[in-house]
């Protein structure tokens, strides 16, 4: 998603103004635990300061597809961010305006990894048949108030 600049430092808008719906490249995710990426919706605006600054105000919706981290069934993770960057900065390495133009794809990826959370689970899972090899999930406060036999002969060595 290119935007041309030019008509801003011309003062010949005062805004660009974006409310658009794009879809991202299926190749930005396919190394991550992203099974799909729905619809991106983006409303914003971008302002132009003077001396090469823009600012872009942009809203992010989508619906990211991810995996269950007990199940591995899908999982619909809803994504609504706000951004708020200065577009004239020189400290941002994925900000590149290029002949009075910008992509904004980039800036929009960086945003949306940065919403994407480590583990997701179901609502409805039932959690209470979960055990291992070596381990079970404990529920119940009397399961954890059962004694642990490892530590019975640590008794006999402290003295009251």
């Amino acid at each position: 998603m290119v935007i041309d600049l030019l008509k801003l430092k011309l003062n010949q808008v005062k805004e660009i103004i974006i409310d658009d719906k794009i879809t991202l490249d299926k190749d930005l995710y396919s190394n991550l635990d992203i099974k799909d990426i729905k619809d991106v919706y983006l409303k914003g605006n971008i302002v132009y300061h003077g001396d090469e600054s823009f600012e872009l105000n942009l809203n992010i919706k989508t619906k990211l597809i991810l995996p269950c981290s007990v199940t591995l069934e899908d999982v619909i993770y809803d994504i609504d961010v706000n951004i708020n960057e200065d577009l004239g900065s020189k400290d941002e390495e994925y900000i590149k305006i290029i002949n009075n133009s910008i992509d904004l794809i980039p800036i929009i990826w960086q945003n949306i990894l940065l919403e994407i959370p480590l583990k997701v689970t179901k609502d409805d899972i039932d959690r209470s048949n979960y055990k291992g090899d070596g381990w079970r999930l404990v529920t119940d406060e009397k399961e954890l108030k059962e004694k642990d036999t490892r530590l019975e002969k640590l008794k006999d060595f402290i003295k009251e």
